[in-house]
């Protein structure tokens, strides 16, 4: 098995942050689409699923991160703020 503090940081860095554009993009997609089942009033169980399904996947993605250093999670969390702006702009939504 393959350690993380075998493989060099060139590789890790770039890994950590395109894992948390994909991250940042799952994450954001299912916050729009359990809006719209709560605005809409339909199904709430799937509402209450996407909830937790989404929490877990952030912080499983997260603590994934946390096994290559600070640096590793710092490019996680920029990947996720890039996923949140391609999902913001692909809308044409309003900033938060």
């Amino acid at each position: 098995m393959i350690h993380p503090e075998t493989l060099p940081i060139m590789v890790l860095l770039p890994a950590c942050f395109i894992g948390g554009v994909v991250l940042g993009i799952l994450y954001f997609r299912c916050i729009r689409i359990t809006a719209d089942l709560i605005v809409t009033g339909q199904r709430p169980v799937l509402a209450m699923a996407l909830l937790v399904a989404r929490l877990v996947l952030l912080a499983g993605g997260f603590l994934l991160a946390l096994q290559t250093g600070g640096f590793g999670l710092v490019a996680t969390l920029a990947g996720v703020i890039i996923g949140r702006e391609c999902v913001i702009r692909r809308k044409g939504g309003a900033r938060a």
